[in-house]
């Protein structure tokens, strides 16, 4: 009996520490953030032309943040304390945000590639190189499925939470409002990395790491 305690606790514990890293990992990059990235297009190429290596750091921090937290997810529904439900609602948050997981990745990497390329022409030729404004509009567009996905996740692992006591119940509570009210922008697809920014996609899953490490 106390080994398999101890498995238990060392588990939540692998969790809580991957959900935290996340966080910390993201944070990283993104306290180098520039409000001038979001400029109109013209201008914001202008400044990302000037600021690659600072633009690179950024992104660099946030790809692993998206492994790591989408791993501590799938950790967090394969604890043991989870009942049937609880763990069949955990596996679909979890796999709903890979899903969107994967989106982001792409969408970065596209900024990672494609933007300084295309920054580097608008510095040339003085305005964004043709079908440019295009791409970025789809990459645009795996983003928001990230955040709503995101959103999703969180309303699931906030039900999957009410049923256990792995974390305090109003971690669930939590969740499941965050979701349900972040969901109404991305609904009408009104996302922006201003007033949603991807921060949110790691904010909770921060709160459910503390947790599961203080208890």
């Amino acid at each position: 009996m106390p080994c398999v305690v101890n498995s238990r606790m060392e588990a939540k514990d692998a969790v809580g520490l991957a959900l935290v890293a996340g966080l910390i990992t993201f944070l990283v990059g993104a306290s180098a953030w520039r409000l001038d990235y979001e400029k109109p297009i013209s201008e914001a190429l202008r400044v990302i032309h000037s600021d690659r290596r600072r633009r690179a750091w950024i992104h660099l921090w946030m790809l692993p943040a998206m492994f790591i937290t989408a791993a501590g997810l799938v950790g967090y529904a394969a604890l043991p304390d989870h009942g049937d439900l609880a763990a069949v609602l955990s596996l679909m948050a979890s796999t709903v945000y890979a899903m969107g997981a994967t989106c982001w990745v792409v969408a970065l990497a596209f900024r990672l590639t494609v933007v300084p390329w295309a920054a580097e022409q608008a510095v040339l030729r003085e305005e964004p190189p043709p079908g440019f404004v295009a791409f970025d509009r789809w990459a645009t567009s795996l983003y928001v499925v990230h955040m709503t996905a995101a959103y999703a996740a969180f309303a699931l692992l906030g039900s999957a939470t009410l049923m256990t006591d792995v974390v305090p119940p109003w971690t669930g509570w939590l969740a499941v409002g965050w979701g349900l009210l972040f969901s109404r922008d991305s609904l009408r697809l009104d996302l922006s990395d201003r007033s949603n920014p991807p921060f949110w996609a790691h904010a909770y899953t921060g709160v459910v790491g503390v947790m599961l490490l203080l208890r």
